[in-house]
């Protein structure tokens, strides 16, 4: 039996016609009759019934066309997974992020480390990671929202505390420690793949006030530009926060810890639970983690090492 006579099965009994099949499969009608003649012979079993100038299958052609269907979506399965284990094995990477440019900032230095391996960077939502997680269109995701899925093993590697970030010359700049009620009257910038404004307006609501958002953006350097000509405040994770000041020495900048319970900012890794380790996987999971080891330096630097449990360089 091969598989050229089992699609023109598939076909007929889609059809339920053998001169409209035999045209679209750039077959003669007899030649078509012929070979499905010939796939009843082998089996031993008729799967058609002719009504009114019309083919269709009987109670055994359905169960053999059910089997068939499973015959070709397995097999089909079959390659297209082959066909990516074949890619991994190439030393390439396609990675995804619901954290917009975490992984564009990061990855020119992993490539000088490893110029053998290629790599496929694209931005995606937590859902959309998900599914091309499980469509092995990616092989690991790097989100900042929990991954619950029984097939996808996901891997939480950091979190930080949010912290307040406003001009030296904000009236508050100088109190150190603020809550959300203390800036019922602020102008806000919100990072929206960062502190999202749903989370904004449940941490308001304790205090019965809705936030006045100034400014909705996705980039760290307008966010510190807007920041430093004192247009508002933000809230960000602290590794954020310490890295503008790492990168402007002079920044007028300054942080205040929030004394709320919210729930930190967090990282993880996601991959399918099946999936071969390769050793560009296994490069790159290192690399973001000495990353992660980096910026808790540069937390420690700034003397905000107790937020995430950690001594400060000058103790």
């Amino acid at each position: 039996m091969d598989f050229t006579v089992l699609k023109y099965f598939q076909a007929v009994a889609r059809n339920g016609n053998m001169t409209k099949t035999a045209r679209e499969l750039y077959i003669t009608q007899p030649n078509l009759s012929k070979r499905i003649a010939q796939l009843e012979e082998e089996i031993g079993v008729p799967l058609f019934e002719h009504r009114k100038g019309k083919i269709v299958l009987n109670d055994y052609g359905r169960i053999f066309l059910s089997s068939v269907d499973i015959a070709f979506a397995e097999l089909k399965a079959g390659m297209e997974n082959v066909q990516r284990t074949y890619t991994l094995n190439q030393n390439i990477l396609s990675l995804g992020s619901n954290i917009l440019h975490y992984l564009a900032i990061r990855l020119p230095r992993f490539s000088e480390a490893h110029p053998e391996i290629g790599i496929r960077q694209l931005d995606f939502t937590t859902l959309e990671l998900v599914q091309k997680l499980l469509d092995r269109n990616i092989n690991y995701a790097l989100s900042n929202e929990m991954i619950e899925d029984e097939r996808i093993d996901f891997q939480l590697i950091d979190s930080n505390p949010y912290v307040f970030v406003m001009h030296k010359n904000h009236p508050l700049a100088e109190c150190g420690k603020l809550s959300m009620g203390q800036l019922k009257e602020a102008t806000f910038i919100c990072d929206t793949f960062r502190f999202q404004l749903s989370q904004l307006y449940q941490a308001c609501r304790v205090y019965d006030f809705v936030p006045k958002v100034g400014y909705e953006v996705q980039s760290n350097e307008l966010m510190y530009n807007l920041l430093n000509d004192n247009r508002g405040v933000a809230i960000i994770p602290i590794v954020m926060a310490c890295e503008m000041l790492n990168l402007h020495p002079d920044s007028d900048i300054r942080i205040c810890t929030i004394t709320d319970d919210i729930a930190p900012a967090i990282i993880g890794i996601g991959r399918l639970k099946n999936q071969a380790d390769t050793q560009a996987g296994q490069y790159f999971i290192e690399f973001i983690k000495e990353g992660l080891v980096r910026e808790k330096e540069v937390i420690k630097k700034f003397g905000y090492g107790y937020l995430i449990g950690e001594a400060d360089e000058n103790i």
